[in-house]
């Protein structure tokens, strides 16, 4: 009964059920193998079977008196030819994976980060690994792009808060310059012609050192008048872009003896900009003539302010721009050089205009080359674009030069 039982057990499926179940184990075994052991298998096939097939053919063709030069030429060419079609065939087949994973990887620098190769598609182990590595590799670039990028968003979010702190403090000390000491200065000044009034005329040294004080009083009015003009000007405030940057003009010519040249296009002499597009533009103005005056030995400076039509950048396409273009005649620099030197050196002019037009989502493009022995000078042209509508909301607070420094926005950093 036992046998019997077991006997039963054993023939208890359909003969044809066994052999389907015989036919998916095989399968399942070939299709688990390496693309080494697959490659290797099928080519011993095709070898085994060129042999087998060459040898009987060869043996028939030499019994029937048939073989000779050109008939072994003609089977030679067949079995290359047919061998080498099998194998492109079972390679393609073989390597049809990696198809699937140049095209995820092909999305992958297009702009999807999240393509991912799909591993029930797979059948051989290594290649099923490969791609399962490829799988968590391109994971893990994702969430690192994804903290990189929260980590920009964070780094410029505290770069606008330092420039609306630096803005901030400027707009105090001006404003404490000419409300309190330039105040006292004129206090002082009056004080002391009243003094020299009720002096006795005929005492002439005594005069002389009122008038001698005097002077001095005056032109350290002057000076504190104009540092408060160099910190932040009112007409900035008051009028707007355009007059501040020929207030600026005229300022370099007067100090560096500079022939300053100001064109406008597309904008009117009183039309505002963004608060914080009118403040990075100006102060990229006033660093790049800065720079020209310590360093350029230039003649000329041209300053251009335009309008774009459309412009793209980081915020979307079409919006509406201004160019800056600040161009002089004098000795030019290599940038990546210059702003190497310029990082150890503690000089941070061009960064700053760089980083200053970046908040903004705007462009800078320094355009300048170092003036060889004998050569003229070609100067250096320094274009920057800037979106009409200002910075991006969650920046637009932190670069609101009408905040105290050390506002906090609702969201925190």
């Amino acid at each position: 009964m036992q046998d019997t039982f077991g006997q039963k057990v054993r023939t208890g499926l359909p003969r044809y059920a066994r052999r389907g179940a015989k036919k998916s184990a095989r399968r399942f075994a070939l299709a688990n193998l390496s693309l080494l052991q697959k490659i290797m298998l099928a080519n011993l096939w095709i070898i085994l079977a060129g042999a087998i097939i060459g040898s009987s053919l060869t043996a028939r063709l030499a019994e029937a008196g048939q073989f000779n030069p050109l008939t072994l030429l003609i089977i030679i060419i067949t079995a290359v030819c047919l061998s080498g079609s099998i194998n492109y065939l079972i390679l393609k087949a073989a390597f049809r994976p990696f198809d699937e994973l140049q095209k995820v990887l092909t999305k992958v620098h297009t702009g999807n980060p999240r393509a991912r190769a799909a591993l029930h598609d797979i059948s051989d182990p290594d290649v099923r690994h490969f791609t399962a590595a490829l799988n968590q590799m391109l994971s893990r670039l994702e969430e690192n792009a994804h903290v990189i990028q929260e980590d920009q968003k964070q780094l410029q979010l505290m770069t606008a808060r330092v420039i609306n702190a630096q803005e901030n403090e400027r707009k105090r000390i001006a404003r404490e310059l000419h409300d309190e000491a330039s105040q006292a200065l004129t206090a002082m000044i009056m004080g002391l012609e009243s003094a020299r009034q009720d002096a006795d005329p005929q005492h002439e040294i005594l005069q002389a050192k009122f008038d001698g004080l005097k002077q001095l009083a005056g032109s350290t009015l002057e000076e504190l008048r104009k540092l408060a003009l160099d910190l932040r000007p009112t007409m900035l405030d008051d009028l707007g872009l355009l007059p501040a940057v020929r207030w600026l003009s005229r300022t370099a010519a007067e100090r560096a003896g500079l022939e300053v040249k100001v064109s406008v296009e597309g904008f009117d002499e009183n039309e505002r900009l963004a608060p914080e597009v009118e403040t990075c533009l100006f102060r990229i103005t006033q660093e790049s003539l800065t720079n020209i005056t310590r360093h350029a030995a230039a003649h000329f400076v041209e300053i251009k302010v335009e309008r774009v039509a459309s412009f793209e950048s980081s915020i979307g396409d079409g919006w509406g721009a201004v160019r800056l273009s600040v161009q002089d005649d004098g000795r030019g620099f290599r940038p990546a050089e210059a702003k190497i030197e310029a990082y150890k050196g503690g000089h941070l002019g061009l960064f700053d205009i760089e980083e200053r037009a970046a908040l903004l989502s705007g462009k800078v493009e320094i355009e300048s080359k170092p003036t060889e022995p004998g050569e003229k000078p070609g100067g250096t042209k320094i274009t920057v674009l800037v979106p009409l509508n200002g910075c991006p909301a969650d920046l637009r607070q932190g670069l609101d030069t009408g905040l105290h420094p050390y506002t906090q926005s609702p969201g925190g950093i």
